[in-house]
């Protein structure tokens, strides 16, 4: 069961990062982990450095993926964003963005933190 997760886990960051590059952000990381945990991708769009947020669900008998990123993720991926910063000054602005997968529907949600 947790390999099927992790499986689906990657098929889902693969589908964002086509769908992210497919709207010209350029990928800078996968998958980054440090103390407090991870964030599923590091893009740059333009002059800005996007931390992005993956869920994806085959379907939404437990709920839509939208539902799985509450204040308490937002606020733990905001703590591994501000290290991550600490250590690449290479960008000025920053925001938090989400891809949510529900079997073949992509929604895309800009700044959500």
């Amino acid at each position: 069961m947790k390999q099927d997760n992790y499986l689906k886990g990657k098929e889902g960051e693969e589908i964002a990062l086509k769908f992210l590059e497919s709207k010209r952000f350029e990928l800078i990381e996968k998958n980054y982990k440090n103390d407090i945990g991870e964030i599923d991708l590091i893009m740059k769009d333009r002059d800005w450095l996007v931390f992005v947020e993956v869920k994806y669900k085959l379907d939404d008998s437990l709920g839509n993926p939208e539902e799985m990123i509450n204040y308490k993720k937002l606020g733990k991926i905001k703590r591994i964003a501000t290290l991550y910063l600490m250590t690449n000054h290479k960008f000025q602005h920053y925001r938090i963005d989400a891809v949510c997968i529900l079997k073949t529907t992509i929604n895309y949600y800009q700044n959500i933190g």
